[in-house]
């Protein structure tokens, strides 16, 4: 910490202290008039890598835990799962041999419902389909007591849409962890247009108990994290794609900016079938490049090949030839419009239209403060600190620059929703075309 330049800490930590100052909009709650609901029982639904890592947060906090598997063959491979992820994270002291035996000991792992009429907090970390948790909700809602939380870990999906299956549709809550969940230290809390305050201040005091930062968003489309992470995605692709850089090219360039990973290396890790599902799940556009990686089953890591190809003992990342030559193939039939020159061109590419969603979403009310956003990448996906975030990497670049390019970017690619400019930044660029005139 002690290179990070003062302004930077400074304003990380007025960042940390608003986010625990959250407030509803149209006054329906804040963090001084809002009780949360006592908390003894937690369950978490889904034995999957998020399930099992908001299981284990819970768990090791002190709460009674349960974890809902779909029946006894998944229990079985949840259990094998977990013994993996107890081995690696000893390896890397951030588990000991007595927090383990906690875990083996106290974590309940079942397929039955039954077992969660008391819980008071209840995530479910299914899989990312409106249909799949609205029918899990009302099963839920004929089983649980009245006064329980229903916390989704949904990254995209509409909490409104979501909620209208309940009784109560103001007791559900995003909570929406990041990979790994027991490791990263930052929430997205999201509200929905009925969701109560009681729901809002449970879901911040369960991310406090487990030692994270619960930063509050409002309901929209993939909500803050996903919306600028998005942008980024999409850009890395498109210099394969329309450019032909080399997946180890791009990562290697932003590894060197300060990134601990690269975003192709990112996407492998994450898994590309969670990006098939989330658009085939909102309807979003698909790429050519998409269809050919999900028809040929290249979904990073689980599936060992991806961006990169893995070796299937090791899990060693290489750079895999028939990746390249399709990237070689497609890319000789593109004729992009924005000019790419240098590495510094490939920085701006990736992260300026983050800095315009950005001010997308404080526009659209989604989010207050431009340092909220900024905390939310610093410790949900290993920001370089220095730049301080996307938000402030912006103003350090100079935000007429950033303006000005975005608009240039807008006017040879009209139709590409990346590059639709904020107010913000349009009105930025008008006083300077102003001030010369």
């Amino acid at each position: 910490m002690d290179k990070i330049p003062e302004g930077v800490r400074n304003y990380l930590m007025e960042a940390y202290e608003l986010a625990g100052k959250w407030s509803l909009p149209n006054q329906r709650g804040n963090y001084e008039n809002s009780q949360a609901v006592p908390m003894k029982t937690v369950a978490v639904i889904g034995g999957g890598t998020m399930g099992r890592g908001i299981a284990m947060a819970f768990c090791l906090a002190g709460f009674k835990t349960i974890l809902k598997e779909l029946n006894q063959e998944t229990i079985q491979i949840c259990k094998k799962e977990l013994e993996i992820t107890y081995a690696r994270e000893k390896v890397f002291k951030r588990l000991n041999d007595e927090k383990i035996e906690k875990l083996r000991t106290t974590l309940t792992i079942t397929d039955d419902f039954d077992t969660l009429s008391d819980c008071d907090l209840i995530v479910e970390a299914v899989f990312e389909e409106m249909k799949l948790k609205k029918t899990l909700f009302a099963k839920l809602d004929n089983i649980c007591k009245s006064t329980c939380i229903f916390g989704t870990n949904t990254s995209s999906l509409d909490l409104d849409d979501m909620s209208s299956v309940l009784r109560d549709p103001t007791k559900v809550v995003g909570i929406h962890f990041f990979n790994p969940a027991n490791i990263i230290r930052m929430v997205e809390v999201v509200y929905g247009s009925k969701t109560s305050s009681k729901a809002v201040a449970t879901a911040v005091e369960a991310c406090r108990a487990i030692k994270k930062l619960p930063v509050l968003v409002g309901n929209c489309p993939a909500f803050v994290f996903n919306r600028l992470l998005t942008m980024y995605t999409l850009q890395s692709q498109k210099l394969l794609f329309q450019y032909g850089y080399l997946p180890h090219q791009v990562d290697k360039i932003v590894t060197n900016f300060g990134f601990l990973m690269g975003p192709l290396t990112v996407s492998d890790m994450n898994g590309l079938d969670v990006v098939e599902k989330l658009k085939t799940e909102n309807g979003w556009p698909i790429t050519e490049f998409e269809r050919v990686m999900w028809a040929q089953k290249r979904y990073g890591r689980k599936t060992h090949k991806g961006f990169y190809k893995y070796d299937l003992k090791t899990h060693k990342k290489e750079n895999d030839m028939e990746m390249e030559q399709l990237i070689r193939d497609l890319s000789s039939k593109a004729q992009p419009n924005i000019q790419i020159l240098n590495d510094q061109d490939v920085i701006n590419f990736l992260l300026y239209p983050m800095v315009n969603e950005g001010f997308l979403c404080i526009e659209e009310g989604i989010i207050d403060r431009e340092n909220l956003i900024d905390i939310m990448f610093i410790l949900g996906f290993g920001w370089p600190v220095p730049t301080g975030g996307p938000m402030m990497f912006g103003r350090q670049q100079g935000i007429e620059k950033v303006a000005n390019t975005l608009v240039h970017w807008n006017s040879l690619e009209p139709e590409d929703r990346i590059f639709m400019v904020s107010d913000t930044l349009r009105s930025i660029n008008e006083k300077n075309l102003s001030a010369k005139l």
